[in-house]
């Protein structure tokens, strides 16, 4: 099975002539695309070979006796963090981002076996409704009609399943594409994961996504939260961004082949969780006891499907049962 290396690895196709940023929180109210053309342009620019440099640090504590993390998250010490990423137009308002992620170590070889297909960015221009992260393992649909000139951003974790969602504008008056929304959140990968923290639960995040054509930028202003017996208790505060900075594509060429081999079960998974998250209800996790991670679930799926004609209606259809299958059995009821 494939690992995890300290950070999350994703796969990505250049689309050629866009190039854009992710922006910075905060700033005065934003002018409103109203039509979905910059946002198109700014996502689909985000596609590319990219060196990865996270970071992140606590600036502040927020809970009586809490003693602030002085270490810093920094992906980048020891190795070079990279990653691919593929930009699917699947509608003229919806851009599915693919994101391949892997490490080379300093003198730039290839980490065997990290590879991963990291998050998933699901960008969508006027959606009918969003599913809101309200409290560890339970996400809510919250209705957006009325609502105009917002693109809905929906991160998924690595089965691509639910992780966040925020809707609001790409702006208009800026020189460069931005996008700022603010969202609750489940605890992030990097911190259980890389930092061994498991004494809080969920972050207020605060996010602005700038692109500058050869690099972009997302930067971060989060609340660590404890949420615990239906009760929220800020614990600390903390700032970080993610910067890409793009590379030749070649850099990438082991990445996109791997993304090459699997796009087509990608493309039923992604089939799989738009009939779950319909918007008709509250969708829950929980835990399959004796099972493992439901990501490591689905991954044994995908090889297991490696080569085969999904075009052909019998193997794709095979395929699409077994997703909701596992989706279900972690899904309470």
């Amino acid at each position: 099975m494939r690992h995890v290396p300290g950070i999350g690895l994703v796969a990505a196709r250049w689309l050629p002539g866009l190039l854009l940023v992710v922006a910075l929180w905060g700033g005065p109210v934003a002018a409103q695309d109203a039509t979905p053309d910059r946002g198109l342009a700014a996502i689909a620019s985000l596609a590319g070979c990219y060196l990865v440099d996270y970071s992140y640090t606590e600036t502040e504590a927020l809970r009586a006796g809490y003693v602030r993390d002085a270490r810093v998250y920094d992906v980048n010490r020891d190795k070079s963090v990279k990653e691919w990423i593929v930009a699917d137009r699947l509608s003229p308002r919806r851009v599915l981002l693919h994101r391949v992620l892997f490490a080379t170590d300093l003198g730039g070889a290839l980490r065997p076996g990290s590879e991963i297909r990291h998050q998933t960015e699901d960008w969508e221009y006027g959606a009918a409704y969003l599913y809101d992260f309200v409290a560890p393992s339970r996400w809510e649909p919250r209705d957006l009609r009325g609502a105009s000139g917002q693109w809905t951003r929906k991160v998924t974790n690595l089965d691509a399943g639910l992780r966040y969602q925020c809707a609001a504008p790409w702006r208009a008056d800026t020189a460069y594409p931005e996008w700022s929304c603010a969202n609750y959140a489940p605890i992030p990968g990097r911190e259980t994961r890389d930092m061994g923290r498991r004494d809080y639960d969920a972050l207020e995040r605060a996010t602005r996504v700038v692109a500058y054509g050869g690099s972009w930028l997302e930067r971060q202003e989060n609340v660590k939260v404890v949420h615990r017996d239906g009760v929220r208790q800020p614990l600390a505060r903390e700032q970080g961004k993610n910067w890409y900075v793009r590379l030749p594509a070649a850099e990438c060429a082991g990445a996109a082949a791997f993304a090459d081999r699997r796009r087509a079960v990608w493309d039923v998974l992604r089939e799989a969780w738009d009939a779950v998250l319909d918007g008709r209800g509250p969708f829950v996790e929980r835990a399959a006891t004796g099972q493992p991670p439901r990501f490591g679930r689905i991954w044994a799926l995908e090889d297991e499907f490696l080569g085969r004609d999904l075009a052909e209606p019998a193997a794709r259809g095979e395929l699409r049962a077994r997703i909701l299958a596992i989706i279900d059995e972690y899904r309470a009821r």
